[in-house]
């Protein structure tokens, strides 16, 4: 028998994050504080609880931070046309 705990865990596809990030960005665009997010994600097709909405909304700013503090602390950039990291070659030496 599986625990509750077990029930808020949801599979992220690529293209599932990708509508949930859209949908977080709107969300922010339209003034809307922390933990007054919306309650469903009805653009994923998929029926999200608030909770599995709140942890990959915690987990993603978590990892955002992280990635943040990596860029600014390294000196490195980020390149969107190839999706990779970007630096000059001396920083590679």
């Amino acid at each position: 028998m599986e625990g509750p705990e077990s029930m808020d865990k949801a599979a992220w596809t690529k293209e599932i994050l990708h509508v949930f990030c859209d949908l977080c960005i709107k969300a922010i665009d339209m003034g809307m504080k922390p933990n007054t997010h919306f309650d469903k994600a009805e653009q994923t097709d998929h029926a999200f609880t608030k909770a599995q909405l709140k942890n990959k909304w915690d987990g993603s700013k978590k990892d955002w931070r992280i990635w943040n503090k990596l860029i600014s602390e390294t000196g490195v950039g980020w390149s969107t046309k190839l999706g990779t990291i970007s630096a000059s070659d001396d920083w590679w030496k």
